[in-house]
């Protein structure tokens, strides 16, 4: 029997049944748009979120209904979101994001000035910081009392998905690591710094294991998924960790590098790590999907969504293109640029800065126009500069004491050998690329099959994630790079704090 891999987004739901090898049956996806309600502010529509993954779900199992039906299934879902829940499981807002919403600020300078960042994170592993769930929750207790006096849980999607199929939910350990809330020596909630917040772990669900089943579907939730009774749920984990698994990393000094919407740098430990320097490059430690590992999480706030913005914004002729070929508008984009560094330098600060600053009001920007600047040299730009800000992360990861050799890519922008080469190029590390791009469903299907006991070890996915394809650095290309690296370098430090 199958194994299905559910992956929830910030833009999108997918949903790939795999086989034992690892091999794709089925594969479906569904986007969905974000909500701007105000400025700093970032939403998903709970039932909008809901009704793409009862999509996805039920057209990949009927896909395999009659061949390999599903006997499992993992969650792999977006870490930072909150989303209040009523006593029946009702959703009484929408979902508040991650990275992008910047609305509890206030909040997390509050919690500064009575708890230490670095109490915080000699407890918790993660630095403080308003994309946390706990500020938000503070948020809704300020902003929106009427809400909050009638929420029994706050949650992520994880949680949401087990409520729906009828099952009695958790919260995993990775995803917990991302709340700024789990006490990562002790793994269990951190009291202490809830009652300092004046918040109580009654309001949240217990804790488990990425590969803990949660239970398994009755007809009544089953079958409206074309699923079978008796199919197993695992509790899963956070997106970036399943990634982290399905590309294969399991041991220390592997890392991954996830290209979609954002872009991050998943570095795994075998034992958690609270230096300072960890805290002050914003990277912090939390528990891995895999039981005894830890993961350290560097990150750029926009990779694929910058270049979303320009197909959608500046890009007409190479949609208008892309249509009469058929083909796919990205690779058009990316095609169009030479093989060299752009004339121009683009900062693809769009939501605020990543690691290691998490700077949420820094504004993106772009330098060095002139009358000669083509379309292309500022999609080339883009490109630069968010693998500059790659550069930059492995750089401070290093002086944390995180040695990186070699990053395995996974994601939709792994689809683009010119990206990859390129990222080779400035970052001057191979980057290896997966058979399944889509390691996040990868990820949640293995801890589905580690659940029901197809799989005995985390171990047991290198033997499923596949490298296909190494891009090795091109040392001449990489001294021209340099060269435009420390340029960027000193243009980031001229406009910091710059704001318009």
């Amino acid at each position: 029997m199958s194994l299905l891999g559910v992956d929830i987004g910030t833009t999108g739901t997918k949903a790939v049944v795999f086989d034992e090898a690892g091999h794709i049956l089925a594969s479906l996806y569904q986007d969905y748009p974000l909500y701007i309600p105000e400025p700093d502010q970032c939403e998903l529509d709970p039932d909008e979120v809901w009704q793409a993954v009862t999509g996805v779900v039920k057209a990949a199992s009927r896909d395999v209904q009659k061949k390999d039906p599903v006997r499992s299934i993992g969650i792999s879902t977006l870490g930072d979101s909150v989303t209040p829940l009523d006593s029946a499981g009702n959703t009484l807002s929408t979902t508040v994001i991650g990275a992008a919403d910047r609305r509890a600020l206030p909040q997390t300078a509050w919690i500064e000035e009575h708890v230490s960042r670095e109490d915080i994170f000699m407890h918790t592993g993660a630095p403080l910081h308003a994309y946390s769930a706990i500020p938000k929750i503070m948020w809704f207790r300020e902003n929106r009392p009427d809400i909050f006096e009638r929420t029994h849980k706050f949650t992520g999607w994880q949680e949401i998905m087990h409520l729906r199929l009828g099952l009695e939910p958790a919260m995993d350990f990775s995803l917990a690591s991302r709340t700024m809330l789990v006490d990562i020596r002790n793994e269990d909630w951190a009291e202490d710094l809830l009652q300092a917040c004046g918040l109580s772990s009654s309001l949240l669900f217990p804790l488990a294991r990425a590969e803990h089943v949660v239970g398994r579907l009755d007809r009544q939730h089953a079958r409206p998924m074309n699923l079978e009774p008796g199919v197993t749920v695992v509790t899963g984990g956070f997106d970036q960790c399943c990634c982290a698994l399905g590309a294969g990393v399991v041991i220390p000094g592997m890392a991954a590098n996830s290209v979609g919407t954002l872009e991050s740098i998943i570095a795994v430990s075998d034992r958690y790590r609270l230096e300072l320097p960890l805290l002050e490059g914003n990277y912090g430690c939390g528990i891995h999907v895999t039981a005894g590992s830890y993961f350290s999480l560097g990150y750029v706030t926009t990779s694929g969504a910058v270049l979303r913005w320009y197909r959608d914004e500046l890009g007409i002729a190479e949609k208008m293109q892309a249509r009469e070929m058929d083909a796919d508008p990205y690779e058009l984009i990316i095609d169009s640029t030479e093989d060299r560094p752009s004339p121009v330098y683009l900062l693809p600060y769009f939501a605020g800065t990543g690691t290691p600053w998490l700077d949420t009001k820094q504004k993106g920007a772009l330098f060095g126009l002139t009358l000669d600047t083509q379309r292309s040299d500022i999609v080339k730009a883009m490109l630069d500069g968010i693998c500059y800000e790659v550069r930059v992360n492995l750089k401070t990861m290093k002086s944390a004491g995180i040695e990186i050799s070699a990053l395995r890519s996974i994601g939709g922008g792994t689809r683009s050998d010119r990206w990859m080469q390129l990222k080779a190029d400035i970052t001057g590390v191979p980057i290896e690329v997966t058979e399944v791009a889509e390691a996040g469903c990868l990820g949640a299907a293995f801890l589905a099959g580690l659940g029901c006991g197809v799989y005995s070890a985390p171990s047991d996915i290198r033997e499923i994630a596949v490298v296909k394809k190494v891009f090795e650095t091109r040392q001449e290309h990489k001294r021209q790079y340099d060269e435009r690296f420390e340029q960027y370098l000193e243009l980031r430090e001229r406009v910091k704090g710059l704001l318009i």
